[in-house]
């Protein structure tokens, strides 16, 4: 059975716009859905579509079409077709229209031009559009403040496009005794005008003026008109300075002399002075005074704070005592720079303190006085001994002073002990020979004469005995020699024979 052919329709153009029709395969497929609903099987009709505000079909609307049916469309003025989409909509099987939304678009205005100025817009530039515009500064809008994207034609385009003017401003004041550099012209937003005074005038205050705008867009010059005055100050003298900058007899208005002090002065003021308009220096002239050079040093007292090399007169530097003095009474830690360069003070206005006077039992204590640095000696009595340290020094210890070390003590010492002169042996000697008497602990050395033998100990010591008497520790040893020491030496033999029963 042969596929039924539906009817040709006339094609009318599916865009108002260039280059936006639809291609050649897009048609095919078009068609291909046309033949498709018109198959047997397809069943009910379509009311007439809705009425597009952006759009226009191609021929006259029916009441009804029958399923299948594409309905082609054409942009209406000021509208194009949307990027994507195709101008139609086609009878559904369940008898309503395809849904194709928005298939045409507005146009877009663009940007407008418009110098010296912005605009603003909440959306895109299309038909419809509301921007408002601004002037940058400087300039005022001319015209109204927003304009709409409308249809112009087939086309569209603002319906309102101001411009920006820069604002201008009346000629500048007129200042006696003077005259303006500019000359005569137009003045606008920006520009800046020159005032001169005539000779022998001074130009009081700033020389230019600027053509600025107020809060309602109005041309206003900038700042304050000078005036020009008849200004002469006195020329200054400083006694004691040198003048650095500003010679001359004749200072006006603005004119600036600086100083500086001879050597050994100090300067009370400031050191530039300006002429100003009431003919008066400001600030005054200042003066030179002799200065006290470094602060003094006292070995008893410093300074409080920092001091510089050189002070005015009049300046008043306070000391502190140093550690180990203490203040003396009516007298003042102040020191004055006088009028002649030369530090005032008061003599030994810090005085030393005192340690407590030392004193030590069983001993004396030599010393000239007990103030701070002083060393003081200390002895023993007879029969005692100093333990520790034979002086000490008053020295800083805290907020006041003390001895350092501390004191010593005596300790009481036991009598001497003494022996008599070692025994003396035939035959033999000891070292103690040149002595009377000898200390306890004392160690003498015994001897024999050659040929002869030394029998017991060799070193006798003398050590305590009864109350102060010495006694040597053993008995003097012996100097044996000839048939004594063949004695002395058979009689081990003859014992050990003895003990065997030999």
């Amino acid at each position: 059975m042969a596929r039924p052919q539906p009817a040709p329709e006339k094609a009318g153009p599916l865009s108002d716009g260039p280059g936006t029709g639809i291609g050649s395969r897009a048609m095919e497929l078009l068609w291909l859905c046309a033949v498709l609903l018109a198959l047997p099987g397809a069943r009910g009709d379509c009311q007439k579509p809705p009425r597009f505000a952006f759009a226009e079909p191609l021929t006259p609307l029916n009441e009804s079409y029958p399923v299948g049916t594409r309905l082609m469309f054409r942009c209406r003025p000021g509208y194009t077709v949307a990027r994507g989409k195709f101008p139609f909509i086609a009878c559904l099987a369940n008898s309503s229209w395809s849904e194709n939304p928005d298939f045409c678009i507005g146009r877009s205005c663009g940007p407008p031009d418009i110098p010296n100025g912005n605009f603003d817009y909440q959306t895109d530039l299309q038909l419809g559009a509301t921007i408002t515009f601004t002037c940058d500064i400087g300039y005022r809008l001319v015209g109204k403040p927003s304009a709409q994207c409308e249809i112009d034609g087939n086309d569209v385009s603002w319906n309102n496009i101001p411009y920006c003017e820069i604002i201008p401003c009346l000629p500048p004041p007129v200042i006696q005794n003077g005259q303006l550099i500019s000359g005569d012209r137009d003045f606008t937003f920006g520009m800046a005008v020159t005032y001169r005074c005539d000779e022998g005038f001074a130009l009081v205050g700033d020389d230019t003026i600027h053509c600025t705008a107020s809060e309602e867009l109005q041309g206003v010059w900038g700042g304050t008109v000078p005036v020009c005055k008849v200004v002469r100050c006195d020329n200054p003298e400083v006694k004691n300075g040198i003048r650095l900058s500003g010679f001359g007899t004749a200072h006006t208005y603005k004119n600036t002399v600086s100083f500086e002090c001879q050597p050994g002065h100090t300067m009370k003021g400031s050191n530039v002075v300006t002429c100003e308009e009431d003919s008066n220096w400001e600030p005054p002239v200042p003066t030179c005074e002799p200065n006290c050079g470094p602060a003094p040093q006292f070995p008893f007292a410093e300074a409080e704070g920092a001091v510089g090399d050189s002070s005015p007169a009049g300046t008043e530097l306070s000391y502190h005592c140093k550690p180990g003095y203490t203040a003396a009474s009516e007298r003042s830690s102040v020191v004055q720079c006088q009028d002649d360069g030369t530090w005032a003070a008061e003599p030994d206005f810090c005085t030393r303190q005192q340690c407590a006077p030392p004193t030590i039992e069983n001993g004396a204590v030599a010393a000239e006085n007990f103030l701070f640095e002083t060393v003081v000696t200390f002895s023993c009595h007879p029969g005692y001994k100093l333990k520790k340290s034979s002086s000490a020094k008053c020295v800083v210890a805290g907020n006041g002073v003390d001895w350092d070390p501390a004191p010593p003590y005596c300790e009481r010492q036991p009598p001497e002990v003494l022996c008599g002169e070692p025994p003396r042996i035939d035959n033999g000697m000891h070292n103690g020979t040149n002595g009377k008497s000898f200390a306890q602990g004392s160690v003498v050395v015994y001897k024999c004469k050659d040929g002869f033998t030394l029998a017991g100990a060799a070193f006798l010591q003398c050590i305590a005995g009864d109350q102060r008497w010495g006694v040597w520790n053993q008995p003097a040893p012996q100097c044996r020699g000839g048939a004594d020491v063949i004695l002395v030496g058979i009689f081990p033999l003859l014992l050990a024979l003895l003990v065997m029963n030999i």
